[in-house]
C-alpha cells in the first residue's frame, strides 16, 4: 500500500474568489461620481462683484438670486454678472442637472469661480 500524501493546494475557490471581485468592481467602476471642477467659498470680503446665487428647486425650477428664472434667462445674468457663483442643489435632483447648470455658467464665464452647495429641506 502506497501512503504517500499529496500536497496540491486547491486554487479554484481563489480563483472564483478574484472573478466575483473583478466583476464587482468592474460594474461598480463607471457608477462612481466624477469630480467636478469647482472651487469652495472663501471666507472674508470678497474682491469680485457681488456673489451669483443660483438655486436648483426641488421641482426642477431655477431660482436666481431668490427670483424665478428659466434656463434661457441663465447665460445673460451670468454674462453681467462679475463675481463668483454659487450653485445650491436640491439633492433629490438628478447629478445630470447640477452639471447641466455648471456646463452652461462656465461656457459663458469660464474664469468664474464656482462653488455648489447641496441644500437642506428648507430651500
Amino acid at each position: 500500500m502506497d501512503a504517500r500524501l499529496r500536497s496540491d493546494i486547491n486554487v479554484t475557490p481563489l480563483v472564483d474568489i478574484v472573478l466575483v471581485l473583478l466583476i464587482v468592481f468592474i460594474t461598480l467602476v463607471p457608477t462612481l461620481p466624477t469630480a467636478l471642477a469647482t472651487v469652495l467659498p472663501r471666507p472674508g470680503p470678497g474682491r469680485e462683484g457681488p456673489v451669483l446665487r443660483i438655486t436648483l428647486l426641488p421641482g426642477g425650477g431655477l431660482e436666481l438670486d431668490g427670483r424665478s428664472a428659466s434656463l434661457a434667462e441663465l447665460p445673460a445674468l451670468v454674462r453681467a454678472s462679475s463675481g463668483p457663483v454659487r450653485l445650491r442643489v436640491d439633492p433629490s435632483l438628478p447629478f445630470h442637472r447640477a452639471t447641466e447648470v455648471l456646463d452652461l455658467v462656465k461656457g459663458v464665464r469660464p474664469e468664474a469661480r464656482l462653488s455648489v452647495v447641496a441644500a437642506g429641506e428648507g430651500i
